[in-house]
């Protein structure tokens, strides 16, 4: 049912909306659920695809009900930190990352890797909603 109906909302406005999805499926799925979700950059001051993805996408971002939450790669919060070291988040290599984080239960729920472009971005968000309500979909 759930997935119908936001298939049906997403056929109807199109990729470039897609950030009204988003919210869509949150509401939908999430309202029944004990999830708090944030998305989690990892951002170094010195790449150029995190300034490019800070540049396009950052001022423009207004998903409540996914906030994002942008960490310097080198100096990390405590409870990222903490995270990291209990295994929560996997490991990283290069920046930007960005971590799908469930802040009700402290894990990392999926990531995209790198920055390759706004509209890429949101399809590739888009995508790893989509599969993680069809793993949960029945839960």
């Amino acid at each position: 049912m759930l997935k119908v109906k936001c298939e049906k909302i997403y056929r109807r406005i199109g990729i470039i909306r897609f950030k009204y999805i988003v919210v869509c499926i949150l509401i939908f799925f999430f309202n029944s659920k004990a999830f708090s979700l944030e998305l989690i950059m990892i951002n170094s001051k010195n790449c150029v695809y995190c300034k490019k993805f800070l540049y396009e996408v950052e001022p423009d971002y207004d998903i409540s009900e996914l906030p994002l939450v942008i960490i310097d790669n080198y100096n990390p919060p405590k409870w990222f930190k903490k995270a990291y070291k209990q295994k929560k988040i996997k490991p990283y290599r290069g920046t930007p990352t960005f971590i799908i984080w469930n802040t009700s239960e402290n894990y990392e729920i999926d990531r995209i890797i790198g920055y390759s472009g706004k509209d890429r971005f949101y399809k590739q968000l888009k995508e790893k909603f989509i599969a993680f309500i069809n793993e949960n979909e029945n839960t």
